[in-house]
């Protein structure tokens, strides 16, 4: 007799997207005013102003957006430029574009070429409409291929109040859309041992749902992680307390006679507890009857990591599994970030991941899971660039999922944990908002579950409640 599986704890629903739906023909240019169209993504861009002009509408292609237009398209997200530079440049020309009443569309490819030119443009559409309510922001992804048909298909969503969507090859449009929530799988298909590679593994949640892993798959775990394997400062004891350990490494400085900055204290408590969670989650992977190894790589410094992916393979084998949970905050309001802030959390998030996907034999992996955030579904104040980089990783999953028929891969928009980044300020936050944060155990059920066992049809998750993120 089949034993009924318990329920999870959380919400996991797939996110996909809807049916298409028919726009309906160009009937004027009502309330598109005066329209500027950047040129990042020149081919297209000229298409359009020559299809509007041609309509009677007064387009102009600009440099950078004067902020007069009635109607602002920036062509960003179709770019060359690097995924920092070109989310960065979206970003500074919406703020230049803004005037109350504007409505500003952020246009990228839904077919791009490589996986370097996959563009998060979403995640900024759906924070600025939370940060700026009185203006009109859209993301449209294009999946005709050739500047003209583009442009035909822009021409006729300005004539709707589309909002984000993918307009089809056919001229249609698709919108996003959560599902019915997940019952967890029944049975547990075998997985055999494989090399796993693991960013941000070695702490917090991510850390977590490895040691899940391991315990249902055994193998190899290779722990990515920018901090250092730091030893426990002697004499001391132990504690998972920062403040505890700053006072003790101070009077420890103070009875030898040594003069030590509180910023130095201050580091070198937080680098000997980074150390202590490290070897903690060693010790559980082994225990889970895993093999584990804690690899000291920064995945924003990309130069360093095909050196680094390469005496791994020679030394393990071919790398089989990838979990990315790599990730940093820079939480500010869109008026206020700067490129520095946005580059910082594009780094490990983004750029490291493109960089370990050029490294490694990507035919060769079976399962990839990728820690996105729901912030990328549902956009959240202050957090434009986190927004962007996660819904790149959700867009770049399920392109790695067309590549790879053979395996498993995985997007989870997680909602807020209980633990993490979610101190006690912003779990009180979520409380004010009705949002459930999403248990320790929960969570990494929820990965191991649908990672080695939901259906492969299903890339992208929204795990936890719908929030506004406000």
């Amino acid at each position: 007799m089949v034993q009924p599986v318990a329920a999870y704890g959380s919400d996991v629903r797939p996110v996909s997207f809807g049916a298409p739906v028919a726009l309906p023909p160009w009937t004027g240019q009502v309330g598109l005013g005066r329209v500027e169209i950047t040129q990042a993504g020149p081919a297209t861009a000229q298409a359009i102003i020559s299809a509007l002009t041609a309509q009677g509408v007064d387009a102009t292609a600009v440099t950078t957006p004067s902020g007069t237009a009635q109607t602002v398209i920036l062509t960003e997200g179709l770019s060359a430029a690097d995924p920092a530079t070109r989310h960065w440049a979206a970003l500074a020309h919406a703020r230049t574009a803004r005037t109350p009443g504007v409505r500003i569309l952020l246009l990228q490819s839904a077919a791009p070429q490589s996986h370097t030119a996959i563009s998060g443009m979403p995640g900024l559409s759906r924070t600025l409409q939370k940060e700026w309510p009185d203006t009109s922001v859209a993301a449209w992804s294009l999946t005709a291929p050739d500047a003209p048909t583009r442009a035909h298909h822009i021409l006729t969503a300005l004539g709707t109040t589309l909002g984000d969507a993918i307009l089809t090859a056919d001229g249609q449009a698709r919108q996003t859309q959560v599902a019915a929530s997940l019952a967890p799988p029944i049975t547990h298909a075998a997985t055999a041992p494989a090399l796993w590679l693991v960013t941000g593994g070695a702490r917090g949640v991510t850390a977590t749902c490895t040691i899940e892993l391991a315990r249902r798959t055994g193998g190899t775990f290779l722990l990515a992680g920018r901090s250092a394997l730091s030893p426990w400062p002697q004499g001391i004891a132990r504690t998972a307390d920062l403040k505890t350990l700053r006072a003790s490494l101070a009077q420890n400085a103070v009875a030898s006679g040594e003069k030590v900055k509180p910023a130095d204290i201050d580091r070198a408590a937080r680098a000997a507890l980074a150390g202590q969670e490290i070897e903690a989650t060693l010790s559980a992977l082994a225990s889970a009857g895993a093999t584990a190894h804690y690899v000291q790589v920064d995945l924003s410094d990309t130069s360093t990591l095909a050196p680094a992916i390469n005496a791994i393979q020679s030394q393990h084998g071919a790398i089989t599994g990838l979990v990315h949970g790599a990730g940093v905050l820079a939480d500010k309001l869109a008026m206020e970030k700067t490129e520095a802030e946005v580059r910082k959390v594009f780094g490990p998030k983004v750029d490291g991941l493109l960089a370990l996907l050029g490294a490694i034999n990507v035919s060769q992996l079976t399962h990839v899971g990728l820690f996105s955030s729901a912030s990328a579904l549902f956009g959240n104040t202050g957090q434009a660039d986190y927004a962007m980089a996660n819904e790149i990783l959700n867009q770049l999953a399920r392109q790695l999922s067309a590549e790879l028929p053979h395996a498993q891969v995985k997007s989870y928009n997680w909602g807020p944990w209980d633990g993490g980044m979610v101190d006690a300020g912003l779990a009180a936050h979520f409380a004010q908002q009705g949002i459930a944060l999403i248990s320790q155990a929960d969570g990494a059920r929820i990965f191991a579950d649908q990672l080695l066992d939901g259906g492969r049809n299903i890339v992208e998750l929204l795990v936890g409640d719908e929030w506004s993120g406000e």
